[in-house]
């Protein structure tokens, strides 16, 4: 009868999902349900160790009952952050054993600290255009500056840059939601791609000035025409605008950053082009993902939204995105919408709005 209860016992524990150990009191492990070995690693390969080598995390305290949290390597050396519950169970004279149940909680804690990262990233990038905003009104307002018609009028644009950079962050921000929820929709209309480009040039050109660099436009057309597309016309701009100011952030003073677009089957495909430090192959996958930086480049400013977000919007019009870079070579990020053959005089519908 005892047996057959054991036999139970061990298959209930091998059946459980989550992983569970048992110790003896000294911290030995006993056994390893087979979730447990999963993650950890063969029972033979933990013969006689102590819980503490590999949840190093762990402090025994003398505690019936507990829990805590850390991080530990799996048996591939994948580091985790895990919770890990315990229960002792002392049966007399010394002897007993106690259980540990283990969580991953490896994506809740990534999702943590994306949060905190987010926090930071959008206060840092809040504070710089802050204090210029603030600085630009306090020359305006303080009367004894007796500013020239062109200071006022450059303190003014500067201004101006300053509070198209926190709304571009805003719209950053919202998009990034609405992608996430599945709610993001677009309205697509025939527009002039030169509409999109200028929209885009002017929210970044501040940024462009200050360095002293320049932004070469080569836009094809069909027969001489300039290239039309079918875009929703805010949300078009957003995506250039991302990546014009990226190829802004990580190119040098004084260089040229290149507008081309180039006709390929019924797409008209757009590319941004920088002479910036260009980005390894093994780093280039994550750079659509949400808040994914280089990590060489972490300290650009940025939130790490601008290409996830570009994605989002150009694959909800039925578009690509992608990236060809070289280390030392510089970055290409193009993007492609679909493109409209125009016969005759058109006129753009968005241009009085």
């Amino acid at each position: 009868m005892v047996t057959s209860i054991q036999a139970h016992q061990r298959a209930l524990l091998a059946a459980i999902r989550v992983p569970i150990a048992t110790t003896f009191l000294d911290g030995r492990i006993a056994g390893l349900n087979a979730a447990a070995v999963a993650l950890f690693g063969s029972p033979e390969r933990l013969h006689d160790r102590s819980i503490g080598e590999i949840l190093p995390f762990l402090r025994d305290r003398g505690e019936s009952c507990g829990e805590s949290q850390g991080r530990a390597a799996d048996a591939n050396g994948r580091m985790m952050d895990l919770e890990v519950s315990w229960t002792r169970v002392t049966e007399g004279r010394g002897a007993g054993y106690i259980v540990y149940v283990v969580h991953d909680i490896s994506r809740h804690a990534e999702v943590s600290r994306l949060r905190e990262q987010l926090l930071y990233s959008v206060a840092h990038e809040l504070r710089g255009p802050l204090m210029i905003l603030e600085n630009s009104l306090d020359m305006l307002g303080d009367e004894e500056q007796k500013l020239t018609p062109d200071e006022f009028a450059s303190v003014l644009a500067t201004a101006r840059g300053t509070t198209g950079r926190m709304h571009t962050l805003l719209e950053n921000l919202l998009s990034a939601g609405s992608i996430k929820s599945g709610h993001f929709v677009v309205a697509p209309r025939e527009i002039e791609l030169r509409a999109i480009i200028n929209d885009a040039l002017e929210i970044v050109y501040p940024a462009i000035h200050r360095q002293s660099q320049r932004v070469d436009i080569d836009i094809g057309g069909d027969g001489g025409q300039a290239p039309w597309v079918m875009a929703d016309r805010r949300y078009a701009r957003q995506v250039l605008t991302n990546l014009l100011d990226n190829a802004s952030k990580y190119s040098p003073d004084g260089s040229v950053i290149r507008v081309v677009a180039i006709r390929v089957g019924k797409m008209m495909r757009i590319s941004v082009e920088d002479s910036g430090p260009g980005i390894r192959h093994e780093q280039q996958a994550g750079l659509f993902e949400r808040f994914y930086r280089v990590r060489s480049n972490t300290d650009v400013p940025g939130v790490g939204l601008g290409l996830a977000i570009a994605k989002g919007i150009v694959e909800a019009h039925g578009g690509s995105i992608g990236i060809e870079s070289e280390p030392g070579m510089g970055t290409r990020v193009w993007f492609s919408l679909p493109a409209v053959q125009r016969t005759g005089e058109a006129r753009d519908e968005h241009s009085a709005g």
